[in-house]
Formats: C-alpha cells, structure tokens, sequence
C-alpha cells in the first residue's frame, strides 16, 4: 500500500470514526497494525498497536512505545525498525504514536501536549490490553529520540526503561526522574543529520547533547559510579562499512545501567533496520530492535 494512500486512509478513518478502534493495515511493510484514536485536550490522536502472534489478553504482557523521527509517523516507524517481529518472538505489545504533522511538540511551542497525549495512550492501552504495568519501555528515532529521552524525565513513573537512536535531549532539560532509569543509545559517528558529539552551539534554541554526553548525563541521573568500560563487537558484516563499539556505565542505584552503541561511519539509520542509503551507512552487524528489547527485559517499574 503506498505511502500517500496510507496517510489519505488515516485522515479519512480520524474524521469519519466513531469508536477508538480502527481498520487493521494488511499486505503493507506494516502488515499487523491496528490504528486507534484517542481525545486529548482539543485533538483527536492517532496511534498503532501490534499485538504479539502469542497474545491471548489473559497472561500481562510487556508493552513498548515506539516514537517516529520528525516528518514521519508510527507505520514507518514500525517499518524502520521490524520491531513487530521482535514483539512477535518475545512477546511484546508494540505501540506506535503519531504526532501532529509529523513533529513532536517537545519545548511547549505548539499548542498540543504531547505529554499528556503519550501518558493518555499508554493508559487507554491498559484499559483495552493486558499490559504488565510493570514493564512499560519507550525508544524512538531522531526527533522521536529526544522525545523518548523527555519522556523518560516526564513519564518516569509509568516507564522502566528507555532508548533512543540519533537523537538526544538539551544537557539543560529538567529530568525530576522518579527512579533510576535504565538508559540505551545507538549512534553512528558519520550521522550528519544529528551530530554524534552533539553541537558546540545552539540548534533550535537548545543544546542537544551528543552520545557520549547523554550517557553521562543518564548515568549521572541514575548515580552511576563504576567507570565506563568499552567493548569492540564483531564485525560479522564486513560488506556494511561499520564496526560497533559497546560503552557501558554500572555500579548505578537501583542496579540499572547505561550502554551506549557507538557505530563507526554509521549515518541517520537504525542499526539492522530498513536501510536508507541517503541517511548514511546502516551498521548489520547489530540489530537494534532486539537489542533494546533484551535490555528493557531486565528491567521492571
């Protein structure tokens, strides 16, 4: 189904529905999806949810937020990043928002609440699944990086763990964290859409941390105190032009850590995701998806 006729049908099914449950897309990249809509405040949301092969609503299971980059929306992203089937083998709820026009409103500049909008979904997904509400995790993409980040300050109590791709939140936003959150970054260090070592200056008003620096700045959150260790990965796809470093930081409250995924001449991609050549190099020697998943399973609210 092509893109256009995708955005054309969600417009149609926001106006026109008269219950939060939506037709299912089917034969598509995002084959397993069902769109819902919820009201928040003044707007009508949209949002996608896959349910595990292996869901039966009787046994709780975990549920994991995935947040698109600026301009796009959560079929794409569920089409990025496969994440469907690594719910499908682990038996995840996999939810994917939609922001207005495609931008999260993350410095209160727009009118909507993204916040409130997240918080809402999240607990209208427990009213309509069974959701272990002990296990609830957040990971986006570029934009939706730095979202999953605020989130993780915004939404610490209902969240217990995060991790974001290419994208970072300011080193001045306010992170009240509720508990020792559990932290996981990747980022290509020939990204030139958001800079690996983040920007000297101000983008946006802001200035948006780089990698390294926001590992630091969540270690610091969750008081970490053992030294970072690295470790090279195998370089098991030598045709890819990457090759992937692990920094991991421990020794932090509550037994949390923080792991950063250092991908050497990888660009604006998911590592093991649909590959987009324009954006870079995508590193195939790691897949994100289920790398994320394995550290979020570790962790419970």
């Amino acid at each position: 189904m092509p893109r256009r006729f995708t955005l054309v049908l969600l417009t149609i099914i926001c106006l026109t529905a008269l219950s939060s449950r939506q037709s299912a897309h089917a034969a598509t990249p995002w084959s397993g999806l069902t769109d819902y809509t919820i009201q928040v405040g003044s707007y009508q949301r949209t949002y996608h949810v896959h349910l595990p092969v292996s869901y039966t609503g009787t046994t709780a299971l975990p549920l994991v937020v995935a947040l698109h980059a600026s301009k796009d929306n959560g079929p794409n992203m569920s089409g990025l990043t496969h994440f469907n089937t690594v719910a499908d083998t682990y038996g995840v709820i996999a939810a994917y928002p939609d922001a207005l026009k495609g931008v999260w409103n993350m410095d209160g500049t727009a009118p909507q609440d993204d916040f409130a909008f997240i918080s809402a979904m999240i607990q209208q997904l427990r009213s309509s699944f069974a959701v272990n509400a002990h296990q609830i995790y957040a990971m986006g993409f570029s934009e939706g990086g730095q979202m999953t980040e605020e989130l993780g300050c915004n939404l610490s109590s209902q969240l217990a763990g995060i991790a974001s791709v290419s994208g970072h939140m300011s080193s001045t936003y306010a992170c009240p964290v509720a508990h020792p959150m559990p932290y996981l970054t990747f980022h290509g260090t020939a990204d030139t859409i958001w800079s690996y070592t983040g920007w000297a200056g101000l983008r946006d008003g802001k200035h948006l941390m780089g990698a390294t620096d926001a590992q630091n700045k969540w270690a610091s959150l969750a008081s970490c105190t053992a030294p970072a260790t690295t470790t090279n990965m195998p370089n098991t796809v030598l045709t890819d032009g990457t090759t992937e470093q692990l920094r991991a930081i421990g020794g932090c409250a509550s037994g949390v850590q923080t792991q950063l995924y250092t991908i050497t001449n990888g660009g604006h991609t998911w590592p093991g995701g649909q590959l987009l050549p324009w954006f870079g190099l995508t590193s195939l020697d790691i897949d994100a998806s289920t790398l994320i998943w394995q550290f979020f399973a570790q962790y419970q609210n």
